[in-house]
């Protein structure tokens, strides 16, 4: 736990790249995490995003994709098939996001399909669009990635015992 994330907590807008991505999605909101946006519609001009459980910063409204990414802190892009990747929209996103100084991950969860032609080249603009590229088991990990990039845990218990033991 990280007790020191009092009243900064990082702006993570979450990327599903592709269809079945939304699954993960779905995933992450069974295993508690919250205060993330996830970008549901990509569009140039009025982009939507969702709120992921409670708490989470608000993007402008209306605004697009560009705008968007360019207003978080983080954007971390998540897939499993490679072969839905959308890689406009990869390039997109990170070319606002750089611009905008943020962190840019990419997690894939289980990869899928990367050895297909389709597959190999939405890599290797994962590769060439992002500043890391993070490869976990299970939905579970990418849980956990995401709470470390917003600031670490923050259940105010938790947050107690850890000043506690540190001040021992």
């Amino acid at each position: 736990m990280n007790p020191l994330r009092r009243s900064y907590e990082a702006r993570v807008l979450v990327v599903p790249l592709g269809p079945g991505s939304a699954q993960l999605v779905d995933e992450l909101r069974k295993l508690g995490v919250e205060g993330v946006q996830i970008l549901t519609g990509p569009d140039p001009v009025e982009a939507l995003t969702k709120p992921l459980g409670e708490g989470a910063w608000a993007p402008p409204m209306p605004a697009g994709t560009s705008a968007v990414a360019e207003s978080a802190d983080m954007v971390v892009l998540v897939g499993s098939d490679l072969t839905e990747v959308p890689e406009r929209v990869v390039r997109e996103v990170c070319t606002a996001a750089r611009e905008g100084g943020d962190l840019i991950a990419a997690v894939l969860v289980a990869p899928e399909h990367w050895q297909e032609p389709a597959g190999a080249s939405a890599m290797i603009t994962l590769r060439q669009e992002v500043d890391m590229l993070v490869s976990v088991r299970g939905p579970q990990l990418l849980a956990a990635l995401l709470d470390v990039l917003r600031g670490g845990a923050r259940a105010e218990a938790g947050a107690a015992a850890a000043e506690k033991e540190m001040s021992a």
